[in-house]
């Protein structure tokens, strides 16, 4: 599997072309497809490939915790690498490949530094995509449209949080279907997907091995038909003047294989999920604009237990002022039972402007306070971080 690894991955980055004139989501290929103009989604006429690099270091102090086995520096680093190879002006083939901190479950907080461990790479997308210009189809391996808040580039920690509901690896099949006109009465994208996850045979990593000891142990959605399926209705307004306004509500269904769960037959059952979330954007002044994002997520049978069910809510605003600099100010919330976790942040960045070396470069620093109760003894967390990721398309 290794072998066939980097053989396509040494295939998708020799061919280089111009990149297309559209602006990415970076948040996997039905995203992409939901948020594209269909009209200009393949340009070209004939064959071509383009790539999107996306290098990020991130370093954090941990400065002061109430545990002192959490009070440490963690230098990490992350790689994503895009690839869209056109075969015509309706079919195309897109892979993504991840490279990111890949800790097994084993891996314990000793208060020790940490400096780039335990970082692996994987393909995390790798689909066949057919688009007209109301519907598109995805057959592969894909990320799900399910919800936004886990989206990586608001911040250094706004998403982590979210990033646990965020519902990657899917081997399946997904299609859009477009009704409506944003400058008009709003655009509506219906999308469906159903699938099973990856965890035999698009999974394998490289540089360091994924947690594949507790694979027998079912999760949902591992079910060897396609079992799970994602409902999804994304709405964009466009008011013109950079003012936008889009909403995004979906539901998740995770089949379990009984078999294969651990959780006690009585107590077994689908996981499902619901989210509800919206963006908004808007230009109030000639050198300041607001980019508010909120979204809410419940989990139900997590893990397929019965017993356990999630609550999530994220709220943050982006502040951007003279065109470069922005001010970030957010809170995310998790509830599961009577356990809590509860994250703020308050950053500042800067967008450097496009250059012959990347197409974009930002920096982005600030400070975390983190709360995680367990309704026993409550864990406070600071800490401050610091991030840069580089852009280049080609």
């Amino acid at each position: 599997m290794k072998k066939n690894f980097l053989f396509l991955a040494i295939f998708f980055t020799i061919l280089s072309g111009k990149v297309w004139a559209q602006a990415y989501s970076n948040r996997g290929i039905l995203n992409d497809i939901v948020n594209s103009d269909s009209k200009n989604l393949l340009l070209t006429l004939k064959p071509k490939i383009t790539n999107r690099l996306i290098v990020e270091t991130q370093f954090e102090n941990n400065y002061r915790t109430t545990s002192k086995r959490d009070e440490y520096k963690d230098l990490t680093g992350e790689i994503r690498f895009y690839t869209n190879l056109n075969l015509n002006k309706k079919l195309w083939l897109s892979s993504y490949i991840a490279a990111e901190r890949l800790d097994n479950s084993g891996t314990v907080r000793n208060g020790k530094n940490r400096y780039f461990e335990n970082t692996g790479a994987y393909f995390q997308e790798l689909a066949l995509n057919f688009n007209e210009e109301k519907y598109s189809l995805v057959a592969g391996k894909f990320n799900l449209n399910f919800g936004n808040a886990w989206r990586w580039d608001r911040g250094l920690w706004s998403y982590s949080i979210a990033s646990t509901y965020k519902q990657t690896e899917k081997l399946g099949f997904g299609g859009v279907y477009r009704l409506g006109d944003a400058k008009k009465t709003g655009l509506y994208n219906f999308s469906f997907s159903t699938f099973t996850n990856d965890r035999k045979n698009l999974d394998n990593s490289i540089l360091v091995n994924r947690d594949s000891a507790h694979k027998s142990d079912g999760k949902p959605g591992d079910t060897r038909s396609l079992a799970s399926y994602n409902m999804g209705l994304n709405i964009d307004f466009d008011f013109g003047n950079q003012e936008k306004l889009s909403y995004n509500f979906s539901y998740l269904n995770l089949a379990v294989n009984p078999r294969m769960s651990p959780v006690k037959t009585s107590k077994i059952a689908d996981q499902k999920g619901l989210v509800a979330g919206m963006n908004y954007k808007y230009p109030w002044r000639e050198n300041v604009a607001f980019d508010l994002l909120l979204e809410y997520v419940q989990m139900r049978n997590v893990g397929g237990n019965s017993d356990i069910s999630e609550r999530y809510l994220t709220g943050n605003l982006i502040t951007k002022f003279y065109r470069n600099w922005n001010v970030l100010v957010g809170h995310t919330s998790k509830n599961q039972g009577v356990a809590s976790q509860n994250l703020s942040e308050i950053s500042f960045g800067y967008d450097f402007d496009k250059t012959k070396i990347f197409d974009r470069l930002t920096l982005q620093t600030g400070v975390k306070h983190m709360i995680t109760d367990d309704n026993i003894t409550p864990q406070t967390q600071n800490t401050w971080g610091v991030i840069a990721r580089y852009y280049k398309y080609f």
